[in-house]
């Protein structure tokens, strides 16, 4: 840590150093077959130093960023002056200790993890292929700045991912599962279900019907509710985007903008979560964050750049996926909050309209307000009953008006995993939130 603090050593208006180490080990299975087994570290520190703007470098070793430093403090001193949130010296050292150490384990139980959710694609005749994937991941960070900041900061995550593939009178269709989290093999607990579960999810909608197009009442599972919050919501939240008049909600703090049954949250420090961390990439604690509290704009999502900017409080949310990048806003784990209603109750006095199940991804324009998501699977509520399974099935429409139109939010509550993309880079992220009713279009082939 002092070598690091003799790197911040230079006369500019703010300077600071992050230094990572990655053991990354992950294996792929084919087809019951092991095709990938691959283990690596990645290691080096990256450089931000702050005059009128940001200059930045990065190097594998704390000697070789020195003889570029001078580069990243000339191009700082470049352009015009950027506010900036002054911030408070914390010491600290955090760490996560998984119940189930996945670097005390080898790789032929790690298969093994892989070859037990296989043999349960093998009841399933018309299960064709399947890929399933295993990942763990150790990171340490080291951060110091100019302001006398210290933080020592060590994760596991691991992560567990099932793609299974079956085919009827040449159809062929997809079941896709994923878990896993902060932590060790605890995360990954119940893969061979997960397989049964994505070869049922598969075979399921071989025999689907092509969804109905039109305005439905639509009832969104956990994860698919997950994904609207982050996709079409979270990302709008993220205060460079408001900056940047990329963003449909900026200048709404105060205002309602959904119903009075949403209220979302980020918040990096749910234990176990994919999106966990202590601090952020320049040194602000994490912390929870209501976005919406009952339909109301509550905050943004910060650097403490876009804090200064805005006239607000750094929210802790500056990421970088390693020393390579310089932080930019972005999400932790962002999730609709549970209210009151049964599944039953839900779907008791729809007359006619769709659930839909899972995420297979979309497209979101924050600027415009409008999104499309591709589910994984749905049905149609009938009379109150879920009835005809549906296939190839979307769901699109404008961010306000469905986050308006939510009327029913549900007593349970599930996350999922995932990679989130911006600026070229990928962090990992959680979302989720209960099951939740509103009204939006949905899309589909109207038949076989």
């Amino acid at each position: 840590m002092e070598c690091l603090k003799e790197g911040i050593n230079i006369p500019a208006r703010f300077v600071d150093l992050i230094s990572t180490k990655s053991i990354v080990n992950s294996i792929v299975m084919k087809d019951g077959v092991v095709k990938e087994v691959t283990s690596g570290e990645i290691k080096g520190v990256g450089l931000r130093i702050l005059e009128n703007t940001w200059g930045f470098a990065s190097a594998n070793s704390l000697v070789e960023l020195k003889g570029i430093a001078e580069r990243a403090y000339r191009a700082a001193k470049a352009g015009g002056k950027i506010a900036f949130a002054p911030g408070e010296a914390i010491t600290d050292t955090v760490y996560i200790s998984p119940k189930i150490d996945p670097h005390d384990i080898g790789f032929e139980e790690k298969k093994e993890i892989l070859r037990g959710a296989f043999n349960e694609t093998r009841d399933f005749k018309e299960v064709v292929s399947s890929t399933f994937s295993y990942t763990d991941t150790r990171t340490a960070v080291q951060y110091v700045n100019s302001e006398g900041t210290s933080i020592t900061q060590e994760y596991v995550r691991t992560g567990f991912f099932a793609s299974v593939f079956a085919k009827r009178d040449g159809q062929l269709q997809v079941g896709l599962e994923r878990m896993g989290g902060t932590g060790g093999l605890e995360s990954i607990d119940g893969t061979a279900e997960a397989g049964r579960s994505a070869s049922e999810k598969a075979v399921r909608l071989l025999g689907a019907k092509g969804a109905p197009s039109g305005t439905f009442t639509v009832v969104m599972d956990p994860l698919l509710t997950g994904v609207f919050v982050h996709e079409a919501l979270g990302h709008a939240a993220e205060a460079d985007h408001v900056i940047q008049n990329e963003s449909i909600i900026a200048g709404m703090i105060g205002k309602r903008i959904a119903s009075e049954a949403v209220d979302v949250y980020d918040d990096p420090t749910l234990p176990g979560s994919f999106g966990f961390y202590f601090y952020d990439s320049e040194g602000t604690k994490g912390r929870k964050k209501a976005l919406l509290k009952d339909g109301i704009l509550k905050e943004f999502l910060h650097s403490r750049e876009t804090a200064s900017e805005l006239g607000m409080e750094p929210t802790g949310n500056s990421r970088a996926q390693n020393f390579n990048h310089p932080p930019v806003v972005r999400m932790s784990n962002t999730y609709l909050a549970p209210r009151d209603f049964s599944f039953d109750e839900m779907i008791e006095d729809i007359k006619y309209g769709v659930y839909l199940k899972g995420s297979k991804g979309g497209e979101v324009d924050t600027a415009r307000g409008v999104f499309q998501f591709s589910a994984e699977e749905g049905f149609l509520i009938e009379n109150g009953e879920l009835t005809t399974g549906l296939r190839d099935v979307s769901l699109s429409g404008e961010t306000l008006e469905i986050l308006k139109n939510i009327d029913a939010v549900g007593s349970d509550f599930g996350t999922s995993i995932g990679f989130c993309g911006k600026a070229s880079q990928v962090v990992p992220v959680g979302d989720g939130g209960p099951h939740a009713r509103t009204t939006a279009t949905v899309g589909g082939q109207n038949g076989d």
